[in-house]
Parts: structure tokens; C-alpha cells; sequence
């Protein structure tokens, strides 16, 4: 039986993309936003039918010119199942350590938090500053505003952590499924790392999540980089590492979405 943060990786991002679904594949797509390798992206459940599987999922991204690319998720095949297929398919695989971490002891009283104004947002679109400090993490494209947009607009939350001019330095994002609380993003601007802003930010969303009518039995996130790792330890998460991967047609993509302090 799937557990709820494993639900939440499954089915949540029905709730704000288009997607089809079989017993052996799962594919989503957002045509407003087809740059987005976090909202253009397929699962593969099964082998069995693999090649009929994957002819479906290439004409389900044709007409919007996207590459096909496959996720490893909860419900997908492993590796070492399918390895094989995709590479005689024309497809390159990218594998990556990442910590998943769930919340599950106090806030260490040795980090460091700025004492910076922060402010929990929920109403898309995001503009101004906010909208700015978006448009840097995603390296001044607009990708992950309109992705993030669609979270909001299905219910999800961003905290923007803000430095002495009421600038934004750092902001995180959450979002919720059934018992599951999901931190899906941390960005701190690089000239303010270190400094506590990103602590401030996900004590923000972690305050929001733990409040016990929202009923999450689960609060999760992955992180990659040692940095982002050692906060979310400080924060109280703790986790083990596993290995993900990415199956793309022909080059290779950047895995996104995960927290950087």
C-alpha cells in the first residue's frame, strides 16, 4: 500500500496538469508551459507492452514539440527493468543521488534563522519582485512562475523570505495531497546564502503544514545538494538516499525541482 507522501508523488500533479493514464503508463503535459521538464514528463508502470506504452507516449507529446522524457516515481518500473529498452529506443539515462527526507524531529536550536520578514503567499499570479526571484531560480526564464502559478492555483502555498530593502532573497513552495505535505522548492539568491534566509522561508511553510487541522501525516521533501541536505537536517528532517533516474529522448535533461539553499 502506498503511503501518503508516495500518493502524493502518484497523483497530485493531476490536480493542476493534463495527463493520461493507463494501467501501464502515466504522461503529463501543460501546452501553456511546454519548456517545463518538471510539468512534461511520463511514467512507465509496467514492461509489459513497453513498446506499444512508449509509442503512445511519443504521439502524446508530438503535436507540442516536446521531447519525451521518463521519471522514476513510486509506481514506475525500475532501472535495472528497464535500462535496456530505453537505450535501444534512442533514449539516454541520467542517474542522480537524492535524499529523501521526511519531517520527523524538532528544529535544531543551532541553526541559523534570519530574523527577516517572511510572508506566506497563495493567490497566483506571482508578480513584481516575487515573480523575479522565480524567474532566477529558473535562470531568467519563466517556466517554473507558470508552473508554480498552477500549484498555487490548486491550492498550494509560497513563502518568500524578504532582507532589510523588502526585497525577496529566497522563497520555498508547497503543496498537499490527501494526507501529505510536500515541499516541492527552496531558492535562496546566491549572494544570500548561508545567511538564514532559507531557514526562515521553510519554518514559514513548515509552521503553516504542522498546524493540526490541515491533518498531514506526512511532511516530505528531496534534496540533492549537500547544502540543502545539511538545512533540511537542522530543520528536522531526516531521510536515506536513493537513486532516481531520467530516461530522455536523445540528450540528456537537468533534473529540477529540488531544494537549493
Amino acid at each position: 500500500m502506498a503511503t501518503p507522501s508516495e500518493k502524493h508523488e502518484i497523483h497530485c500533479a493531476k490536480r493542476y496538469l493534463e495527463y493520461t493514464e493507463t494501467p501501464f503508463y502515466r504522461a503529463f503535459r501543460d501546452k501553456e508551459n511546454p519548456e517545463s521538464e518538471a510539468s512534461n514528463y511520463a511514467v512507465l508502470k509496467r514492461m509489459e507492452d513497453a513498446e506499444e506504452s512508449l509509442r503512445e507516449v511519443e504521439k502524446y507529446y508530438k503535436d507540442m514539440d516536446i521531447t519525451p522524457v521518463f521519471h522514476s516515481k513510486p509506481d514506475s518500473v525500475t532501472l535495472e527493468e528497464s535500462r535496456e529498452f530505453f537505450e535501444n529506443h534512442g533514449y539516454t539515462i541520467t542517474t542522480f543521488a537524492t535524499q529523501r527526507m521526511m519531517h520527523l524531529t524538532r528544529t535544531s536550536p543551532g541553526i541559523r534563522i534570519h530574523a527577516c520578514p517572511v510572508k506566506l503567499k497563495a493567490e497566483p499570479p506571482l508578480t513584481g519582485a516575487e515573480a523575479q526571484l522565480v524567474a532566477e531560480y529558473c535562470g531568467e526564464r519563466d517556466y517554473g512562475i507558470k508552473r508554480i502559478n498552477k500549484q498555487l492555483a490548486a491550492g498550494g502555498r509560497i513563502s518568500f523570505a524578504y532582507n532589510h530593502a523588502e526585497i525577496p532573497v529566497s522563497f520555498c513552495v508547497g503543496e498537499e495531497y490527501g494526507g501529505a505535505f510536500c515541499i516541492c522548492d527552496l531558492f535562496t539568491s546566491q549572494k544570500f546564502r548561508r545567511k538564514g534566509y532559507g531557514a526562515a522561508a521553510m519554518l514559514m511553510m513548515l509552521s503553516y503544514a504542522k498546524q493540526p487541522e490541515r491533518g498531514y501525516t506526512d511532511i516530505y521533501l528531496q534534496a540533492s545538494s549537500d547544502d540543502a541536505v545539511r538545512l533540511c537536517e537542522r530543520l528536522g528532517f531526516r531521510g536515506t538516499q536513493v537513486e532516481e533516474y531520467r530516461a530522455c529522448k536523445g540528450t540528456a535533461v537537468q533534473q529540477t525541482g529540488n531544494p537549493t539553499e
